[in-house]
């Protein structure tokens, strides 16, 4: 796969940037400044998207520096969410996992070039025999071959197994060499827990916990297994309302390969690891990682745009180095961002299906890293949609494609929605003509195009660029 096809694919991808600045430059970080304008831009978001809640941490230098919550975690009882409550952390926690495997690389108890096959039982061992060995690289970063995995079950049938063992993947198979091609993988990831676990002898839970979180001051004591007490303090999941309604309940369910993103945290927590993320390995005065480990994990691999657990990318016009990751389950969500030269960051966590950021920036993380840099903000112009006939939102529904990048379009109400390689995350299109759409709290357009009386060609433009999606179905 060449550089050129990757960057193309990116851009697809919709992963857009805005310029960041270095923390040494002039501009005085104003912390009022700062809650009131997010403050604003928050309750605005809630309510325009039909989202219930959001609490949000930001981290600047080595302090997280405010942490808020907004909505409702019930909507039918109107209970507040607080600073307190616990949302699922999603894939956002998939770079956590890989900060394990750094841990034990750091101890000399494995080699990232090693095969993984070397570490795993005969059951796993043989899922995996090839010509050429899958690396703990090659699965951190995404590029191991393996299927996507992950499925949720229902809540109330949750059977957590005690141990990542063969039966937790027993869907796991190579489909493909190692390094040919880049294919998210939950599997992936979950594999990599299941090594943390067999190379340290903890289980993963009780590893992640007393090496990663306790170091950095989190005091969420059982993220995988939730204990009564978090319960209580969980936020239930709904489908946003976007500008078409309330909020209304979501069923409650569970990933099925738990390293991968089935985590349960507050913002804060969260926040605290970016810190570290942020400042080469320590925050706070705990050290997790050396800073040459924290570099190789946010170093993109074969020529694409993703380390270990984070999608990142270079600003052209500073050098500044954007990392960021979503994470998504039914009825939640959670996005982290941070800027590494100027040591900022956001993490924020919603009980809604709606994911301001699927498509970076949205203009809740645009403001809030801008201001934590001591820059000004200056609030854009706010796009409203138009009404479009539903007969012609009909025609467009359908998948798109370039390579193997799809972009399914369906209907959410009286709107059109879109839903990017297969993620969860589902996001509403604003239409500005009848062929012509926008997403909602973003700079990208997606204009409907086709020759004798159907709809043949989805163009995405995007930072000054256009990919045309060729219709499948």
């Amino acid at each position: 796969m060449t550089r050129r096809y990757l960057r193309e694919l990116s851009l697809l991808l919709l992963y857009v940037f805005p310029g960041s600045a270095a923390i040494a430059q002039p501009g005085r970080f104003d912390l009022e400044k700062t809650k009131r304008v997010l403050t604003g831009l928050i309750e605005k978001t809630l309510a325009e998207n039909g989202i219930p809640s959001m609490s949000i941490a930001l981290v600047r230098g080595d302090s997280i520096v405010w942490k808020a919550a907004f909505g409702y975690t019930n909507m039918r009882t109107r209970t507040p969410a607080t600073t307190e409550t616990i949302y699922s952390t999603g894939s956002s926690f998939k770079s956590v996992t890989a900060t394990a495997v750094m841990q034990l690389a750091e101890q000399g108890k494995l080699k990232l070039d090693d095969p993984i096959t070397r570490y795993l039982g005969d059951s796993l061992k043989d899922r995996l025999q090839g010509p050429k060995p899958v690396t703990f690289t090659d699965l951190l970063s995404h590029w191991a071959g393996l299927a996507n995995g992950a499925e949720t079950k229902p809540i109330w049938g949750r059977t957590l197994p005690k141990t990542l063992d063969a039966i937790t993947f027993a869907g796991l198979n190579a489909v493909r060499p190692p390094e040919t091609k880049w294919e998210y993988s939950n599997f992936g990831i979950a594999v990599a827990g299941l090594l943390v676990q067999k190379i340290s002898g903890m289980e993963y839970e009780q590893y992640i916990v007393e090496n990663v979180l306790k170091p950095l001051g989190v005091t969420t004591p059982h993220p995988v297994y939730p204990s009564p007490e978090m319960v209580e303090r969980m936020a239930l999941p709904y489908k946003a309302g976007g500008s078409l309604g309330q909020p209304v309940p979501e069923a409650q369910v569970h990933f099925d390969v738990y390293p991968a993103g089935d985590i349960y945290l507050r913002a804060e927590d969260m926040a605290r690891y970016l810190g570290a993320q942020l400042n080469g390995g320590v925050f706070n005065g705990h050290r997790i990682l050396s800073k040459e480990s924290v570099l190789a994990m946010h170093k993109p691999r074969f020529g694409g745009d993703y380390g270990f657990g984070f999608w990142m990318i270079r600003d052209s016009a500073t050098g500044d180095t954007l990392i960021h990751h979503g994470g998504a389950i039914q009825g939640q969500r959670a996005f982290l961002i941070g800027d590494v030269n100027a040591r900022v960051g956001a993490y924020y966590m919603t009980n809604s299906d709606f994911l301001p950021d699927a498509a970076p920036p949205s203009e809740l993380t645009d403001a809030a890293l801008k201001l934590l840099r001591g820059e000004d903000y200056v609030p854009k112009a706010q796009r409203k949609g138009i009404v479009v006939d539903e007969k012609v939102l009909n025609s467009y529904v359908g998948t798109y494609a370039v390579g193997p990048a799809t972009i399914a379009i369906t209907r959410v109400g009286r709107a059109l929605a879109i839903q990017q390689n297969g993620q969860s995350a589902i996001n509403e299109l604003l239409a500005e003509s009848p062929t012509r759409f926008f997403q909602r709290a973003s700079n990208i357009t997606f204009t409907f195009e086709g020759d004798g009386g159907s709809i043949d060609r989805l163009v995405v433009e995007a930072g000054g660029k256009r990919q045309t999606a060729v219709r499948q179905k």
